[in-house]
């Protein structure tokens, strides 16, 4: 199995969605990228762990 990733264009992404899904399981795999939202979960929960602890200091103020 080869892989091909693809950049979509936001109107035509649930068109393309929907065709692949038609296809035979066996023949497309349609995998998500967990692993950007995973690093945001761990950043925000570690950030807001830091701030509740009083480790966080301004860097900028804008007004």
């Amino acid at each position: 199995m080869r892989t091909l990733t693809l950049k979509i264009n936001d109107d035509y992404f649930d068109k393309i969605v929907s065709f692949l899904e038609i296809l035979p399981k066996k023949a497309v795999k349609i995998e998500k990228e967990q692993a950007n939202l995973d690093d945001f979960q761990r950043n925000i929960k570690s950030a807001m762990t830091d701030i509740k602890t009083g480790k966080s200091k301004v860097l900028r103020v804008v007004s």
